[in-house]
């Protein structure tokens, strides 16, 4: 997709794959939007962002001042409002008067929640266990809320390994951790890839999305990059799978690979309809 043909949104940006991918969209010229926790928006009591945590991060990311002020428009709200979901969508940059023009190519999606050790380390527990699946519905029913003739975007998710039901995805060492561990987000991410599945089983004239793209990485680090030719993918559709196992990969190259593939490549039709895992 050429830098100026379209706009990307991000949800979940100030987490390190989504981060990393959005820092290199912008960076290459693309126009973007995303989404960010409202500092007065509390879906849980233990969460809480400050207005300009994704413009440092970025920054610390080597992008520009400029650039933010160029390329990004963020929408501060509570993912489960569907009006400020919309505006994600649908953004009107303060800098860049010709997104009126641009319309949404691609929805970039990694919301979630990390687990909660305190107080007790052996039952972690989740502040907010269905995060995932109401930000994909949010995301869809925002989605039908634009103009009918707005083009239908491709959606990718970021979801995990250790949830297939056709083929073991992860070494057998990790097993007990995930499901002693993730249990809960693994059900939501289920219950989020379920609602994608169900929108592209729709007739197309029904649909608010062309397809998706779902991402089960490993075990995510905060690793260096160390490229394309170190990662190694696997597929599942439909009933056949033929996953990649591996323990870990690190989320700047899982955000390299995003912005390299889907972004630069030809990854949203390659990959159209499949659960792709990625690990080293």
């Amino acid at each position: 997709m050429p830098a100026n043909d379209g706009i990307v949104a991000f949800f979940g940006a100030t987490g390190g794959s989504i981060l990393a991918c959005l820092a290199l969209a912008l960076k290459a010229g693309y126009t973007c939007s995303a989404w960010q926790l409202s500092a007065n928006s509390t879906p849980s009591p233990a969460v809480s962002r400050s207005s300009d945590k994704l413009q440092t991060l970025l920054r610390e990311n080597d992008v520009s001042q400029a650039i933010i002020d160029t390329h990004l428009t963020i929408v501060q709200g509570d993912i489960r409002d569907t009006q400020a979901v919309a505006r994600v969508l649908n953004p009107q940059s303060k800098s860049d008067t010709s997104n009126t023009n641009r319309t949404l190519q691609l929805i970039i999606s990694g919301i979630g929640r990390p687990p909660i050790f305190y107080p007790n380390p052996l039952n972690p527990t989740f502040d907010d266990p269905t995060v995932c699946q109401d930000a994909m519905a949010t995301i869809l029913t925002a989605l039908r809320s634009l103009p009918p003739s707005s083009p239908k975007p491709v959606v990718a998710a970021l979801s995990t390994t250790g949830i297939s039901s056709r083929a073991r995805d992860v070494p057998m060492l990790m097993i007990p951790f995930y499901r002693w561990v993730l249990a809960a987000p693994h059900k939501d991410k289920l219950e989020m890839e379920a609602l994608l599945k169900a929108e592209v089983a729709k007739p197309a004239e029904e649909r608010a999305i062309t397809d998706f793209v779902v991402l089960r990485p490993s075990f995510l680090t905060d690793g260096a990059r160390l490229g394309t030719d170190k990662i190694r993918l696997g597929e599942e559709v439909g009933e056949t799978a033929v996953p990649a196992v591996g323990y870990t990969i690190s989320r700047k190259d899982l955000g390299g690979w995003m912005f390299d593939q889907l972004l630069e490549g030809q990854g949203k039709d390659k990959y159209a309809g499949k659960m792709v895992t990625i690990t080293y």
